[in-house]
């Protein structure tokens, strides 16, 4: 017999048993039955109008349920009943984050780690938010203690390289972001990043081969795929962008921009069929091309032209 069943049957053998209805409410929610797991809540609020662990649950359905305002209104009548609970205060700082009201999220994360210095959550939505607001220095601050805190926090270490490379410090930026792919090989957005940081320094080759590992991990990287065109074909290594490209016109059927990309490697190879066959496709996929249209067509009859002269 599942929890909830048994749940059912002791409720239905002792329907005042509020321990065993809160137990109930909570197992709804945790398979997903949150409007239901409302109303046993809120049942039970009108019993103990009092009970900051109540509001404290209804603020969590009400959140999950994406009532943020009605959330934070519950948290906030539990913290009144219970001002010191740092749980209560957690949730009702990210429901602030959610309403994108920092300033309020801040000083109760700065609460939450100076009743428990040992919170890594809570460092890292402290660094999280000076990231945001571009306090880069609070947020290396930060995002230190909640690696310290907890080491394999990967999100945390993502954006304390993040912060590394916003602050001028590229070397330690590149190493947090491969300690992030130690512990995720497959982390997509860590390889872009550091094939960025490359690409800025000038050094092609290393930022290519990163790039290459950002579209293995996430074929559909736009940005990946145009900045590893840019590199090969400014160093007229036409062949390996030929070779980017066409996989991306099949990851990619439906966007125009990587079929113009693949015309213009086939321009400077001097394939003109293929480059006429790729700009009138673009045509086709007008909707997805990011260019001007009206400079496309004029470059299709230019081209026509020069094959009919």
């Amino acid at each position: 017999m599942s929890d909830i069943k048994i749940l059912q049957e002791k409720l239905k053998q002792n329907p005042d048993d509020y321990q065993t209805l809160e137990d109930y409410a909570i197992a709804l929610s945790d398979i997903g039955e949150n409007e239901e797991s409302l109303k046993n809540f809120l049942y039970l609020q009108s019993k103990f109008p009092d009970n900051s662990k109540i509001l404290y649950n209804i603020g969590i359905i009400l959140e999950k349920l994406k009532y943020i305002d009605k959330a934070i209104s519950a948290y906030k009548r539990a913290m009144d009943l219970s001002p010191d609970d740092t749980d209560i205060m957690y949730n009702l700082a990210n429901a602030y984050i959610s309403k994108k009201d920092f300033n309020s999220a801040e000083l109760l994360f700065l609460k939450v780690v100076e009743n428990d210095p040992s919170d890594a959550n809570s460092y890292f939505h402290l660094g999280e938010i000076y990231s945001k607001q571009k306090q880069h220095d609070k947020a290396l601050l930060y995002l230190v203690k909640a690696i310290e805190n907890n080491p394999d926090d990967i999100i945390a270490r993502f954006y304390l390289a993040y912060e590394y490379k916003a602050t001028g410090n590229v070397d330690k930026a590149i190493e947090n972001y491969r300690q992030v792919l130690l512990q995720n090989p497959d982390y997509s957005w860590a390889y872009y990043n550091i094939a960025l940081i490359y690409a800025e320094k000038g050094d092609d080759s290393r930022a290519a081969d990163y790039l290459d590992k950002t579209i293995r991990t996430n074929p559909f990287d736009l940005e990946a795929i145009k900045l590893i065109t840019k590199i090969y074909s400014k160093n007229k290594k036409y062949a390996l962008a030929e070779k980017i490209l066409k996989k991306a016109v099949h990851d990619l059927p439906e966007n125009a921009d990587v079929v113009y990309m693949l015309g213009q490697i086939y321009k400077e190879l001097n394939n003109n069929i293929n480059y006429l066959r790729c700009l009138q496709n673009v045509l086709t996929k007008e909707a997805t091309f990011s260019g001007d249209i009206e400079e496309l067509k004029k470059e299709i009859a230019a081209l026509n032209k020069n094959e009919n002269s």
